[in-house]
């Protein structure tokens, strides 16, 4: 990162100083220009981007939240360090939990957590630009973290919203802008897909609810091949399943 004279660098609008620092952080590591596993100092982030210390922390705060550093006790925060093979197994025990919380969620779910399901994928269908990106990744977790919660089953859960901390779905979301070409049918494909899981569940058919999330989980092959480049032959275990 190109070290910084004054805040003034950061200003992008009327944005609280440290939802700048942590754009720009987040950036940096999404494009590569911080590494995985590299240390982020926070004297020395706050000294780099001229700015306190203060929102410094809280952005590694929020980018430790967001799965894209890690927390270290006694040594810091660092850049999270994915392998091809980690993403391909956080996928798996994703494909395995969630095909399992659905089908228990289906017989159960009440017509209050089908509407709000409904009412996640409406927002999320309304975002579809760059400015919107980010607010329809959360808002994914949202739908799939809330089908899990209607299983009624709370250790299972944990392990599942234990999994989305890892997720790396700012990547994914991010690479699909970067593919602007390729977006529009991608969004497409996660809203018919979406669509299908929410339609399983206001039928309480079990089987037809865990198909189309397997179905959905495992068509994931194809963005991690292309956007986050991973390798064919590493990620042809989630396709078959």
């Amino acid at each position: 990162m190109q070290k910084g004279s004054d805040s003034s660098q950061l200003s992008l609008g009327h944005l609280p100083l440290a939802d700048l620092v942590f754009e720009r952080l987040r950036d940096a590591i999404i494009q590569g220009d911080l590494q995985p596993g590299v240390w982020l100092r926070q004297a020395t982030l706050a000294e780099e981007l001229g700015v306190s210390q203060m929102p410094v922390r809280e952005a590694l705060k929020r980018l430790v939240a967001e799965g894209l550093a890690e927390r270290l006790p006694y040594k810091g925060v660092k850049v999270a360090e994915f392998s091809p093979e980690d993403i391909i197994d956080i996928s798996t025990n994703r494909l395995v939990l969630e095909s399992l919380a659905v089908r228990l969620a289906a017989p159960v779910i009440t017509d209050e957590e089908l509407a709000h399901l409904d009412a996640i994928l409406t927002e999320s269908e309304r975002q579809t630009g760059e400015v919107g990106m980010a607010r329809r990744r959360e808002l994914n977790t949202e739908f799939h973290t809330a089908i899990c919660k209607a299983s009624k089953r709370v250790y299972l859960v944990r392990l599942i919203e234990s999994l989305w901390k890892w997720f790396p779905s700012v990547l994914l979301y991010e690479g699909m802008l970067r593919q602007k070409e390729l977006l529009p049918s991608r969004l497409e494909r996660e809203e018919k897909e979406h669509r299908a899981i929410l339609h399983a569940l206001q039928q309480r058919d079990p089987q037809l609810a865990e198909r189309e999330v397997r179905r959905h989980i495992q068509n994931l092959s194809q963005e991690l091949t292309e956007i986050l480049g991973i390798p064919e032959e590493v990620v042809k275990p989630l396709e078959e399943l």
